[in-house]
């Protein structure tokens, strides 16, 4: 059938990998932070997404 090796992946060293994916992705939200603190513009894009949600939901809300 092909080669005979096979890879074991053990429940530690699963959590080990699951545990880097997540420390990177806190790091992703870090930079993403301190970018919209350095520049506060960038939640204008932010506020106006909120915004739009709230008038749909308000008006999904009152055609009931």
């Amino acid at each position: 059938m092909g080669d005979s090796t096979a890879t074991t992946v053990t429940l530690a060293s699963m959590l080990s990998m699951i545990g880097e994916v997540f420390e990177a992705a806190i790091g992703w939200v870090s930079v993403v932070a301190d970018t919209i603190m350095a520049h506060p513009l960038l939640l204008v894009g932010c506020v106006l997404g909120f915004i739009g949600v709230g008038v749909g939901l308000f008006r999904r809300m009152f055609r009931m």
